[in-house]
C-alpha cells in the first residue's frame, strides 16, 4: 500500500465519530492492563516479554491442492512464558484446507 500525501491529508481532515474513540480507548487501557499481568505474572518487563512471544508467528502456505496455517516453533524461552502463564503450547498446524 502506498500513501500519498493527498491520502494522508483526507485521512488526517476525518473526525472520527464518538464510538470509535471510546473504542480506541478501551482497547488501549485492556492493552495495557494485560501488559502489566503479564509483567507481574512473569515478574519480567513487557518489553523482555514481548520480545519472547514475537517470534511465535503464524503462515499461512498456498498450493493449487489446498492451504495449510503453520505456527512456528516457539523458542524455549517462549515455551517457559507459555507455561507460567498456564497458556497450552500452540499446536503446529492450526487449519488445513
Amino acid at each position: 500500500m502506498t500513501f500519498t500525501k493527498e491520502r494522508v491529508e483526507a485521512a488526517a481532515g476525518v473526525p472520527l465519530g464518538p464510538h470509535r474513540m471510546h473504542a480506541h480507548v478501551a482497547l488501549t487501557v485492556l492493552a495495557l492492563l494485560l501488559e502489566r499481568v503479564a509483567e507481574q505474572a512473569l515478574g519480567d518487563t513487557w518489553r523482555n516479554i514481548r520480545d519472547d512471544l514475537r517470534r511465535i508467528s503464524l503462515a499461512q502456505l498456498s498450493s493449487p491442492n489446498g492451504a495449510v496455517w503453520q505456527v512456528t516453533e516457539p523458542s524455549p524461552d517462549a515455551l517457559k512464558r507459555l507455561k507460567s502463564l498456564q497458556i497450552q503450547k500452540p499446536p503446529p498446524i492450526l487449519h488445513l484446507v
